[in-house]
């Protein structure tokens, strides 16, 4: 089995803790040991060894990249390496890594973010490795056994069932909550975006739902493929117009970080009795469930303020309510705009 690792994204809802050049599968988050990258590599080492290791990132990252699989004694050569020229999504992204798979024989390949953080690991690879069989049918899916309704996801349908899992009856897009929560009564299961399948499948059921992306990719250079084919997700792409895709359910904790309120999930153990996550300085009166992550020493106090986040940082604050989370990437597209140097480095990168 080959692991493929999607290791490119820019992590813009996480700012101003994550930069464009320094993002937040790179962050080691308050604790961990490790990057958000680094356990990713070391799940993936129990489910084989780093010689079936290929990771998809951006030129940007290479450096990065190398610097932190050094760290944790996990060295890959250039070609499991894969510099993506432009990012153009997931789409692309897996079908530069099955190109090179392919390149040595096909075989079945299992594709994860570096952004999810999973506290059981062992779960992740048990479930994985038991489930080659359905991969072998056709296009696989991992769905999580939700624990609350969530609007940030999207859901996954279970139709018939088969041996180990079930075909996929429907993909849902993000919910309002009341159909979310609708969901998760009905037995949906998140969409993890954690994939398997066998790589030759793959390559064909591109060239069959999605020619232009395919045909782009018929090109010689990688310069040539990723300003060719569209930007696109594996999701609207290609799952969603295949007809026969299976699912997984996981049983297991899993956070797909991809904003501050998701990030905040993460630590809900360390909540203290009014629901505030806090880890330096920070002085709270009568404030209820906010979560302050401060790194430049700086004594924060909050008095009377509900459901906010909080990230202080050297060079910049952000405070924003959790349910506004998302739109934490329209600063970072106006500090662009306005040419400010904080949108993609820190201050450490600037020094």
């Amino acid at each position: 089995m080959k692991m493929i690792i999607m290791a490119g994204g820019s992590g813009a809802r996480l700012w101003p803790l994550s930069r464009t050049y320094f993002p937040k599968q790179f962050l080691k988050l308050p604790g961990m040991a490790d990057s958000i990258f680094q356990l990713t590599i070391k799940r993936c080492q129990l489910m084989g060894s780093l010689e079936d290791l290929y990771i998809v990132t951006s030129e940007s990252y290479h450096g990065l990249i190398n610097q932190q699989l050094e760290e944790i004694h996990a060295k890959l050569p250039d070609e499991q390496i894969l510099l993506e020229p432009q990012a153009k999504n997931t789409l692309p992204a897996i079908l530069y890594a099955v190109e090179a798979i392919r390149k040595k024989g096909d075989d079945i390949c299992a594709v994860f973010a570096s952004d999810h953080v999973i506290p059981q690991p062992e779960i992740l690879a048990d479930t994985i490795l038991k489930s080659r069989k359905v991969a072998e049918k056709g296009f696989l899916c991992f769905g999580i056994t939700p624990t609350h309704p969530d609007t940030g996801f999207g859901y996954i349908k279970p139709g018939v069932p088969i041996d180990g899992g079930y075909e996929v009856s429907e993909f849902k897009e993000k919910p309002d909550y009341n159909t979310a929560r609708d969901y998760v009564k009905s037995g949906y299961l998140w969409n993890s975006g954690i994939f398997m399948f066998q790589s030759a499948m793959f390559y064909d059921a591109v060239k069959k739902y999605n020619s232009e992306v395919f045909d782009a990719f018929c090109a010689e250079t990688a310069e040539e493929k990723f300003s060719k084919t569209p930007s696109i997700s594996v999701d609207y792409g290609l799952i969603e117009k295949m007809e026969k895709v299976y699912c997984v359910p996981m049983k297991m904790e899993w956070k797909d970080i991809g904003n501050f309120a998701a990030l905040s999930e993460k630590y809900n153990i360390e909540k203290d009795k009014n629901g505030n996550v806090c880890y330096n300085n920070e002085i709270l009166h009568d404030s209820y469930g906010n979560f302050c992550l401060t790194t430049a020493g700086k004594t924060i106090a909050l008095i009377g303020v509900n459901d906010l986040v909080v990230i202080e940082q050297e060079d910049a604050l952000l405070i924003c309510h959790k349910d506004q989370t998302q739109k934490v990437k329209d600063v970072v597209d106006e500090l662009r705009q306005k040419n400010n140097k904080s949108a993609d480095y820190h201050v450490f990168q600037m020094n």
